[in-house]
Order: C-alpha cells, then sequence, then structure tokens
C-alpha cells in the first residue's frame, strides 16, 4: 500500500471515529428530556434542603414528588444512563452519568442560600408531585418554570427525509 494510500485510509478511519463520537455525545429528543426532569428532581432536591427551616418548608413536597414519581423518575434516570453508556464500558458510564448528576445539583447548591424563593419552589414541587406522572408532564413543567439542563455535545440534528417527485 502506498504512502498516499495509506494517508486517505488513516484519514477516512479518523473521520468516521470522530463522527462517530460526535454523534454518541449528542442528546437525543428522550436523553434531553430525561435531562429536564433529572434537573427539576435536583432543583427540588436542593431546595428540599435549603428551605427545611423556612416558613415555606418544601422537603414534605419534594418527597411526594419523588415517592410518588418514582416510576417516571426511574425510567428518565435510565434514560440517561443510556446516553452516558453510548462507546463506554459500564464502570466508565457511571461515572459519567454521577458527574453529570452531582453537576446539576451543584448548580443549584452553590446559591446564596436565600429563602426568598422557597415558596416557588413549594409550589414547583407541589405541581410536580401532582402531575399525571408521565415524563412529558413533568418536561413541560420544568421547562415552564425555566429550568434548563446542560446537555454537553448538543442536541443530535434532526435528518428530514423527502422524496422528489
Amino acid at each position: 500500500m502506498s504512502k498516499f494510500n495509506k494517508s486517505v485510509l488513516v484519514g477516512i478511519i479518523t473521520s468516521v471515529t470522530l463522527a462517530g463520537s460526535a454523534q454518541a455525545a449528542c442528546w437525543t429528543p428522550a436523553a434531553a428530556d430525561a435531562a429536564h426532569v433529572r434537573d427539576l428532581q435536583s432543583r427540588l432536591m436542593v431546595a428540599a434542603l435549603r428551605c427545611v427551616k423556612s416558613e415555606h418548608d418544601v422537603l414534605p413536597h419534594y418527597n411526594r414528588f419523588v415517592r410518588d414519581k418514582k416510576p417516571v423518575l426511574k425510567l428518565g434516570n435510565g434514560i440517561l444512563r443510556g446516553h452516558f453508556a453510548k462507546g463506554r464500558n459500564k464502570k466508565q458510564a457511571m461515572k459519567h452519568y454521577d458527574r453529570y448528576a452531582v453537576s446539576l445539583a451543584n448548580k443549584y447548591g452553590a446559591g446564596s442560600g436565600d429563602l426568598s424563593e422557597c415558596k416557588t419552589m413549594k409550589d414547583l414541587a407541589n405541581s410536580a408531585a401532582d402531575s399525571d406522572g408521565k415524563l412529558s408532564s413533568l418536561v413541560n413543567i420544568s421547562q415552564f418554570h425555566g429550568l434548563s439542563p446542560n446537555l454537553p455535545g448538543g442536541r443530535c440534528g434532526i435528518v428530514i427525509a423527502s422524496s422528489e417527485n
């Protein structure tokens, strides 16, 4: 094989590998929805801890949310684990999932400790707990309240098929 052919072959393999890595890192609609739900859960968890001594204790409402929505929370976490499993072994996948989940909680935990948001968070926890238990409903609640999870690698591109007539 000539040097030129080897260079072309290496270039093609590198391009395919990089494209596959980029594609694996992007967020499918299902993974992005699961990230919204995990972000909502993290937001409420931090508020429950922060507001426990306030006039608007979030903890009982957060606990009801987690208890009543356990199946959909498990579903979302499974989707997230699947997202982080792409191209990784089980140990690496869990490490990336854990790092992501902690980053969501840290985003909210790094705040000033201001208790002025406790009533809003209590209402948010009630809204989430009272929802119908569908992943899409929790995503809508998350988006309505302006929660926006970080999606490293961005959303996956959408391919639209068309046919010429």
